[in-house]
This record gives C-alpha cells, sequence and structure tokens, in this order.
C-alpha cells in the first residue's frame, strides 16, 4: 500500500485538510445519533463534529478533541480519494512561539493512537500513521512563497484565538521577535455581540458577523450591520497598533497577512501600503503537505 501524504491544521475556530473546511466543534455522544452527517464512532462513543465550537484549549492535547477532528478531516480527505485504507504520514503544526515547549507533546498525543480504526458518518476507516511531524504555522503557509519576499516581511497569522507575527529577514524566520497576541477573530466577534447587546439588546449570531467579515457587507438591517462593521474597524486598528507597538517599520517592511481572519485586513484596513492579505483559509495544512513532501522527497 502506497503511502499518502496529508497536512491537517486543527485549529480553535475550523479544521483545515486540502480544501476541506470544517468547524472545529466536538459534540460527544453515547447513543447514535439519528443523523450520521459529520460523525465519528470511536471507543463506543459518537463525536459529531461541526458546530457548535469546541471550547478554547491550552493544549491541543489537553482532552481527544483534536484527534476526533483530525480523524473527521482524514475521513474527509479519504472520501474525496474514494479510499478507507490508508497508511498515512501526518503533518501537523503549532504556533512557532509554543514549538519548543509543546512539539513533543504533540507529536506523541498523536502517535499514541499510531492505528486509527474508527467509523465516519456510518463507514469504516482504518488508518495507520507512519510518522507525524510537527512544523510551524505561518511559516509552513508561506514557504513556498518565501522568494518573492523582500528583506523584511512580517506574517501575520490571524487566528480564532491568536494573531501569531513572524517576522521573515532575508529568507529566515527571526524567532526572537516572533509573538502570538490574545487578539483573534473570536475575541473581536465577542465584541461586536456585546455591542449589539447594549445597543438593540439582540446578537446577530456567528454566521451573520463571518459573513461581513468575509465580503465586508450584508443584506441586513443597517443599523446592525454599521454596529458589525465598525467593530470590525476597531478589531483591525487594535491588530495595526500592536505592531507599531512592537516596533515593526511600515514603510520598511511588508506585511503578509494569512489565516481565516485575512478577509477582515482585506475588508477593512483602510491604508493598504506594504500590504499582502492571502485569503487561503487552508494555507497552513497545504504548507505542511508541502513540507512532509520535501522532508521524505515525495515529488519534488
Amino acid at each position: 500500500m502506497s503511502e499518502k501524504f496529508y497536512g491537517i491544521d486543527v485549529g480553535n475556530g475550523n479544521t483545515k485538510i486540502g480544501d476541506i473546511v470544517f468547524s472545529s466543534g466536538v459534540r460527544v455522544m453515547t447513543m447514535e445519533p439519528p443523523i450520521l452527517d459529520r460523525c465519528v464512532e470511536w471507543n463506543g462513543k459518537y463525536y459529531i463534529v461541526g458546530n457548535p465550537k469546541m471550547d478554547i484549549q491550552k493544549s491541543k492535547t489537553e482532552n481527544d478533541n483534536t484527534l476526533v477532528l483530525t480523524m473527521a478531516g482524514l475521513a474527509e480527505k479519504m472520501k474525496q480519494e474514494h479510499i478507507t485504507t490508508a497508511n498515512v504520514r501526518l503533518g501537523i503544526g503549532l504556533p512557532l512561539t509554543r514549538m519548543g515547549a509543546e512539539k513533543e507533546d504533540y507529536a506523541n498525543y498523536m502517535l499514541r493512537n499510531r492505528r486509527l480504526s474508527f467509523k465516519y458518518e456510518g463507514k469504516s476507516y482504518s488508518i495507520f500513521l507512519v510518522s507525524v511531524d510537527v512544523y510551524p504555522q505561518g511559516y509552513a503557509g508561506v514557504i513556498g512563497m518565501m522568494r518573492e519576499f523582500g528583506t523584511s516581511t512580517i506574517v501575520i497569522d490571524v487566528g480564532s484565538w491568536t494573531v501569531d507575527i513572524l517576522p521573515i529577514i532575508n529568507g529566515r524566520p527571526d524567532v526572537a521577535r516572533c509573538k502570538s497576541l490574545s487578539l483573534g477573530a473570536i475575541t473581536c466577534m465577542n465584541e461586536i455581540e456585546e455591542s449589539l447587546r447594549q445597543k438593540f439588546n439582540e446578537e446577530a449570531g456567528e454566521e451573520t458577523i463571518k459573513e461581513v467579515m468575509m465580503k465586508g457587507t450584508s443584506n441586513i438591517n443597517p443599523e446592525y450591520l454599521k454596529v458589525i462593521q465598525d467593530g470590525l474597524y476597531r478589531y483591525v486598528d487594535d491588530i495595526m497598533n500592536n505592531l507599531r507597538a512592537l516596533k515593526f517599520s511600515f514603510e520598511l517592511s511588508e506585511f503578509v497577512f494569512i489565516g481565516g481572519g485575512a478577509s477582515i485586513i482585506k475588508n477593512f484596513l483602510k491604508e493598504k501600503r506594504n500590504i499582502r492579505v492571502i485569503e487561503d483559509v487552508s494555507i497552513n495544512a497545504k504548507g505542511y503537505e508541502a513540507l512532509l513532501r520535501h522532508q521524505y522527497k515525495v515529488g519534488v
């Protein structure tokens, strides 16, 4: 059996593998649900993945949620490829600022269940993890475009819970200046909902706010829309002010925004000089796969 090379990015907001994206929510059930859509059956339990989102975790390894989301992602990818059995080399990731403290634990967490036998949407899957490699997110996402970067490029990965900042100087990460800020898109959404509650005694809901984040507008009550848009403008200003406080030069560096929240920058940043926005939400997952293939000399 030939080996498969898959990169998966299990985030607090979404899980990504290839072009497949689904919400990182996990709901545990002891009885088989009436509808098996996005249902993982494993170890005598049923896990519904998708909404609502899982609680923010201090570590990806504190419970089985990350593993269950990984199984669901692998099954979705294998479903696309019309297979149910595979030997897999898996690429996963952590923020660069957490690599030293958590890399080994995250790899061991995955390898504790090297043989994954489970059902997904009622169909049996069997996966053997040949290897698990942990890569720095952000860096993995842009490694394929490094030749396009100038002398000083600041990569900003706007995630659901954190904004991770990775300076790249002359093609190399400046690890000493890497930062992870608790400014992810979830914090922005929570503040917008609070503003709506105070003004209208109502909430817009996650999907409506996400629509405005992605498109810049929505076909909703204009008064509600303005509150959401104002909140997104404030959020982007907050990110940029943090970058200024960290002494990054807006005159001498290029800023590359990636991740699920990159579309917010595109739609709500007023001054876009020296700014590049890459909206591919799966950019890190694809980067992990590319690094895997390079590491194991496949397709290179």
